[in-house]
Order: structure tokens, then C-alpha cells, then sequence
């Protein structure tokens, strides 16, 4: 009767937990639009550990990482420019990164709050996504200028938005 009742615990405790959801690659996609300059443009190489649980979102963690080589805006002198010293730093840099501190469900969708890691500068920053068939649809705006980037590292933060769109497929 003892095993029969710490077996029941365990599995009743283990629900309440958050599980790891493995992302589908091949369906991912990142893409931005740079409002300034009216760029558009993707960004690939995404690796990511998500620990989500609709019904215990304090337990849900996401982290996320996308490599800076991989950005694409289709045209090759900017894209090298981009990766250069000037902006990204891809060589120093390679990778820009997304942690999630907190996420709560804020009517139909979800909203989390972590640090965004682009160059050595790490900012508190705001996602919101909803989760539909095993899909993350994400959306949010950084400031240029709060990661010190290019020619934007010295206009108002506001004049330098980048919205950022993503569709992560899991199982």
C-alpha cells in the first residue's frame, strides 16, 4: 500500500512540472524587420531548450539561441556589413541569445519577460506568443540602440525598432 501510495505522489507531482518539448528544425523561422531603414530579414541556427507547462507557468522556462552568421536580408554587401565589426561582431559575437525570466498568460496569449543577449549587452525584454497546436508564434521589439548597433548606437531608442517575428514548431 506504501508504494502504491508514493507512486501516486510521484506521478501526481510529476504533472505539475514543466516538460521539455523538442523543436521541430525544419519548420522554425525567425524573421525581423527593421523599421528604420525598412529592412526585413532572417536569422537561422536556432537552438533552444523549452520547459513549458500551460497549467504551471511558474516551472516553464525557454531559452533560445540564434546564429548571428546566419542573417540574412538578401542582399550580400549588407548582410556582410551587418556581420561585421561595425554592427554584430559575428566573429566576437556568434551567437544572440533569449532567457526567459517569467511567463504569465495575459488573456489569449502569453507573455514572457528575460534577458535578451545581443553582443556583451544583455536587456531585460518582453515576448509576447501564443501556443497553438504544438506552435509557438512569438512576437516583440527591441531598440537598435540599446545593443549598441552600427550607425543606430547613437539615435533615440526609439527611432531604431526591430520587430522580431517567430514560429517555433514543437513535439
Amino acid at each position: 500500500m506504501r508504494l502504491l501510495i508514493l507512486t501516486a505522489t510521484l506521478l501526481l507531482a510529476a504533472t505539475n512540472y514543466a516538460q521539455e518539448l523538442k523543436v521541430k528544425m525544419e519548420g522554425v523561422k525567425i524573421d525581423f524587420v527593421a523599421d528604420m531603414q525598412n529592412t526585413s530579414g532572417s536569422v537561422s541556427g536556432f537552438v533552444a531548450k523549452i520547459l513549458f507547462n500551460t497549467d504551471d507557468l511558474a516551472s516553464s522556462v525557454i531559452t533560445g539561441t540564434v546564429s548571428v552568421k546566419t542573417l540574412e536580408t538578401g542582399n550580400t554587401k549588407r548582410d556582410e556589413h551587418l556581420k561585421s565589426a561595425d554592427y554584430f561582431d559575428a566573429e566576437t559575437y556568434p551567437t544572440m541569445s533569449f532567457t526567459s525570466g517569467e511567463i504569465k498568460l495575459m488573456g489569449d496569449h502569453f507573455e514572457m519577460i528575460g534577458k535578451m543577449k545581443i553582443k556583451n549587452i544583455e536587456r531585460e525584454e518582453k515576448i509576447s506568443f501564443t501556443f497553438v497546436d504544438n506552435i509557438f508564434s512569438a512576437e516583440c521589439t527591441i531598440q537598435a540602440a540599446n545593443y549598441d548597433l552600427g550607425s543606430f548606437a547613437k539615435k533615440k531608442p526609439e527611432n531604431t525598432n526591430v520587430k522580431i517575428s517567430m514560429s517555433i514548431p514543437v513535439e
